[in-house]
């Protein structure tokens, strides 16, 4: 769920799986660029899958690092700037709105099947994680904005349509956590400009697999934290839910608050392979919230179990697609999961960091 320019809702009504992405004009570059040109260099490293939804053994440099009880299960720890490193690993803790009653308010949005507030002090952990992407493709291109969460000091996670893949040299994303935390403090951490992405390829389509690590210029998760990332082999891992998830939504503030779903349960769970998941669930975003994080506390502790990656109708997963016969089977939300996530944030922490 992307924002982007004009162009964008017509292509949508050809689309059977639609990335949601809003339309905004960004804020350029100010003076030299964080990683010491104006425009850094943003570089792409894209993997690529076979029919199976399993890795070509041929992109160099990749490995799965993660041991955890036999495949079964694997995590990266989050971090919490705020509290002590013994705190950070021992602390136990479970969502609960009452307690973060100063810092997120209600909205009412009709029709919506699940609860969704405002993030107030998005200066607070783990709200200061999570942020808005910036970014443009080309010179004089009116830009778009994405949903991102950092997972390290200097590492971001969002999804993999929300990178301009098919781009030139002057393509650019930019991050900002805790976007929107007042109008004067729209950018309370201040931002940094991404230097690389690595991931599967992703445009348009809406799939397991749709997510990306990418490098900062600066590490700002030093001062704002990071969430942790969980991925599990059994699918009904995922269904115990219910999930949050958050994003950056045209509707209803257009993309000027940080929102919050709670109670998010799936609908269906659609593995791709051994190394991505479809959580499928009702309709809750709308364009902007691409690259979001699904999550909930694990073990004390926020953790990332999906990125929002945008909304199909059911037909689209049935041999030969959806025709016109079938177009009026409903949507449905997907966020992406599954062991490449949380495997990829690992090599960034290993390569990048």
């Amino acid at each position: 769920f992307i924002t982007m320019h004009f162009i964008w809702p017509l292509v949508t009504l050809f689309l059977l799986r639609d990335s949601l992405v809003t339309a905004v004009i960004p804020l350029e570059p100010k003076g030299r660029g964080l990683c010491g040109k104006a425009f850094p260099d943003l570089q792409a490293e894209g993997l690529t899958v076979d029919e199976n939804w399993n890795l070509n053994p041929s992109d160099a440099t990749w490995e799965f690092e993660g041991t955890q009880e036999k495949g079964e299960y694997g995590s990266t720890p989050g971090f919490n700037p705020n509290v002590s490193n013994e705190s950070n690993t021992t602390t136990p803790y479970h969502f609960d709105i009452r307690s973060y009653g100063t810092d997120i308010a209600p909205v009412s949005i009709e029709g919506s099947p699940f609860d969704q507030f405002r993030v107030t002090a998005t200066i607070g952990y783990p709200w200061s994680t999570i942020g808005r992407i910036f970014f443009r493709r080309f010179r004089g291109d009116k830009g778009g904005w994405c949903t991102g969460t950092l997972v390290g000091k200097n590492l971001l996670l969002t999804a993999s349509h929300c990178f301009p893949w098919n781009y030139g040299v002057r393509r650019w994303m930019r991050f900002v956590p805790g976007f929107g935390h007042g109008r004067k403090q729209a950018e309370p951490f201040g931002s940094s400009y991404v230097s690389q992405c690595r991931g599967v390829k992703n445009t348009l389509n809406v799939t397991g697999l749709d997510y990306v690590i990418c490098r900062l210029c600066e590490p700002l998760g030093e001062r704002v934290g990071w969430m942790g990332t969980a991925w599990w082999k059994d699918t009904q891992a995922y269904v115990k839910g219910p999930w949050l998830s958050s994003g950056y939504p045209t509707e209803p503030f257009k993309g000027m608050t940080q929102m919050l779903v709670t109670n998010l349960t799936l609908d269906g769970v659609d593995p791709h392979g051994e190394i991505g998941v479809e959580l499928e669930s009702k309709v809750f975003a709308s364009a902007g919230w691409s690259g979001g994080p699904m999550w909930e506390y694990i073990d004390g502790h926020p953790t990332i179990v999906g990125i929002c990656s945008g909304g199909e109708r059911s037909c689209s997963e049935q041999p030969g697609g959806c025709f016109m016969a079938n177009l009026s089977d409903p949507y449905h939300d997907v966020s992406a999961g599954g062991k490449l996530m949380t495997e990829l944030v690992r090599y960034g922490q290993k390569h990048w960091s």
